[in-house]
């Protein structure tokens, strides 16, 4: 590539790109047609929880649960019956269970008359109901009882527009339920995600202000209101650019998970910020030293062209790592073609609209001598560094060791409901539901079998089992082996129980419960704290394997680029520094202060982003050092510092205050994923970029006059 053919053709590059973002407009904004909602991991399929829940399916229907808080022996139950038949009329509701017309379908089995049986119920509630009936639906204490509203698809269906029908009629339903209850919850997933939506909607302006205090520090970094607009307007771009690549992406394998635009979001931001930011320091550096505005263009080109390209590179096949882990093929195709249309846009676009609007888009930029540079923070502070370098390295090291080997055995949740507020209704009444009904109610152990000779053993053996508190299916009811239809619990060949235990699905207890009943051969286990097995046996395998790959493809592209081994050293074990520093303290963090578990996606959310990002930081100082390197490495390390010192912290900054802002979103995941941010670019940009890099890079490099 010629970078001065860019700045001469200028004109034609702009005019170029106008016409093709107004091209693809309309194709980009039309995304959302290859969104996924329902992406199943390939590696689980072979899985037990995933051939359990298969032969399931049949009766894992999607489900709201209304909690009625008052007696149900002294509620009406012609107004429950009511409420019923009016449920189920809204759209994709199956059935609508409740004590009161299941009562009514016992007693119909038994007198063979349904209107007797109706009768009987309308007049005498709950009198006489059979223990198995009450407690299905019925708390200990008979303050509170169930409504179990059953949809006809699963419940991982989802509708054009992203929701569940439970979600899309939860309001509905919530209406309906004023009218004949006084005091109620309602919950399940429909419930959690619609409410979860409502508070994110809300908290809207969290990410508005993501562009505003990017604006205002790209503003301040610049000292120009202009540089802030165009990185509004650029940020913007490249939104859209990352939903062509969506398009692209899903034109190329079908379809995208959805859950990659937090990521791809992430990304997109970082790296149009750090680029515009170095293109513009260069440009104003350039005028600063006394060069025409085509000189200084041409100049800015060429050389933060060039670094810009290195480091799109970089982050881009690093990114592409994701495409390797099963489940993640369509992260990977999204994140490194958004990188790439991205890295395009800035050196061509930007270069070229620099060099048509001159130094108008900076302000008033007068040429002046420089200060002196032993004066500079970061002079002082790589100076340092190089003159007690195995201090720094020594010191450094010590304190990662540890670090490092917490962050591989981090403790983490797979609860990603963890952290929601308590504010929100439905998890309000899911903790009134585990409170009144046990942790493990709405989530169940599913046992499946398709030995009919062994039903009563199995039974048996099941109330035998360390945590089992009791439970329905073949000869089980409650905690005791009886005589019952046991084709109420047939699907097609297979028989089914539905087991509860005192454990919280997601704990270390039902974890070692389930682990315990998978080694029985005869039996298929689902549910889940099942598929929370499943994941994490491989999530163990693949998450080690991306981050490995992932830490290659970075240290093999910095290298090539830079001709040295050496250097992608240098840049790889620093980000795996400030990975496992910040992780220790967001586990601390999130722990002590917001009293949350960690979720288990943001350690790899965190390692992918910041050692896909940090590479810019590190190709921005690598680049300048080898500018300086006809010099003695006493003076090239402290001298390329000083001049990069200031931008790369001013870019780490404005990442930090940019991503950081999730942290105001009262959602876990996103809280915890601001503070992330925060924590590990604050590490990354004030200690490993400030003194371990010169310290490494005086113990590795040999200057060109040595």
């Amino acid at each position: 590539m010629s970078w001065n053919n860019i700045i001469k053709r200028k004109r034609l590059v702009v005019i170029v790109w106008v016409i093709v973002l107004f091209l693809i407009i309309v194709p980009a904004l039309n995304y959302g047609k290859f969104i996924t909602y329902n992406q199943q991991n390939p590696a689980l399929k072979n899985s037990e929880s995933y051939i359990a829940n298969e032969i399931l399916s049949p009766i894992n229907n999607d489900t709201l649960i209304l909690i009625v808080k008052q007696d149900p022996y002294n509620t009406s139950p012609s107004n429950v019956l009511k409420f019923q038949q009016e449920i189920g009329k809204l759209p994709y509701v199956s059935k609508v269970e409740s004590p009161f017309s299941d009562y009514i379908e016992f007693l119909t089995e038994i007198t063979h008359n349904a209107t007797i049986a109706t009768q009987y119920v309308e007049k005498n509630g709950l009198k006489d109901v059979p223990p198995f009936i009450r407690d299905s639906y019925v708390s200990k204490d008979n303050s509170t009882f169930l409504i179990f509203i059953v949809f006809n698809v699963s419940s991982n269906y989802y509708l054009s527009n992203g929701e569940t029908p439970s979600q899309q009629d939860y309001q509905e339903i919530k209406g309906i339920a004023s009218n004949h209850f006084s005091s109620f919850y309602i919950t399940g997933d429909g419930a959690i995600l619609y409410d979860t939506q409502r508070l994110t909607s809300r908290s809207g302006f969290a990410f508005g202000l993501i562009f505003v205090v990017l604006a205002i520090a790209v503003g301040i970094t610049l000292y120009s209101y202009r540089a802030s607009l165009l990185a509004i307007l650029l940020v913007s771009i490249t939104t859209l650019l990352g939903y062509l690549g969506i398009v692209i992406t899903g034109l190329l394998i079908g379809a995208v998970d959805y859950v990659v635009n937090y990521t791809l979001t992430a990304v997109l931001i970082g790296i149009t910020t750090d680029y515009l930011v170095f293109i513009l320091s260069r440009y104003k550096n350039e005028l600063l030293a006394g060069r025409s505005n085509n000189e200084a263009a041409s100049e800015t080109a060429s050389r933060a062209g060039k670094t810009v390209l290195i480091s799109g590179l970089t982050v881009g096949f690093s990114l592409l790592t994701f495409s390797l882990i099963p489940g993640f093929l369509s992260w990977g195709i999204v994140l490194v073609i958004s990188v790439l249309l991205t890295v395009t846009l800035m050196i061509t676009f930007v270069p070229s609209l620099i060099s048509w609007s001159g130094k108008k888009i900076l302000g008033n930029v007068k040429a002046k001598e420089n200060g002196s540079i032993e004066r500079s923070f970061f002079y002082k502070t790589s100076k340092y560094s190089v003159n007690h370098k195995f201090l720094v390295i020594g010191v450094i090291l010590i304190l990662a060791i540890p670090s490092i080997l917490f962050f591989v055995n981090l403790p983490t949740t797979y609860n990603i409901q963890a952290g929601l507020s308590n504010s929100l209704p439905s998890i309000q009444g899911l903790n009134y539901l585990e409170d009144k009904f046990g942790s493990n109610f709405i989530f169940p152990i599913f046992v499946i079998t398709n030995d009919s000779n062994q039903l009563r053993n199995i039974s048996n053996y099941l109330l035998t089992v360390k945590g089992i508190t009791g439970g329905t299916g073949p000869f089980l009811q409650g905690d005791s082996v009886v005589d019952n239809n046991i084709s109420e619990f047939k699907i097609s060949n297979y028989y089914y129980y539905t087991l509860y235990s005192n454990y919280s699905p997601y704990s270390t207890n039902a974890i070692d419960l389930v682990s315990h009943l998978r080694e029985n051969s005869r039996i298929i286990v689902g549910g889940l704290t099942s598929s929370i097995i499943d994941q994490q046996r491989i999530n163990n395998i693949y998450y080690p394997l991306l981050e490995i790959l992932l830490t290659i493809v970075a240290g093999l592209v910095i290298g090539v680029s830079f001709k040295s081994i050496k250097y992608a050293l240098i840049s790889v074990s620093g980000v795996i520094i400030s990975i496992s520093w910040s992780a220790v303290l967001l586990y601390f963090v999130s722990s002590t202060v917001l009293h949350q578990q960690l979720i288990y996606l943001i350690p790899i959310i965190l390692f992918v982003l910041l050692m896909s990002l940090g590479s810019d930081y590190s190709t921005f100082i690598i680049s300048t050092v080898e500018e300086e390197s006809s010099k003695s490495r006493t003076e090239v390390i402290p001298k390329a510092f000083s001049r990069t010192g200031k931008i790369v912290t001013a870019l780490g900054i404005i990442l930090a205050l940019s991503l950081g802002v999730l942290a105001l979103i009262p959602v876990g995941f996103l809280e915890q994923l601001g503070i992330a941010f925060i924590i590990a670019i604050a590490l990354d940009t004030f200690v490993i970029r400030n003194f371990y890099f010169p310290a490494m890079i005086a113990v590795l490099k040999k200057s060109k006059t040595q």
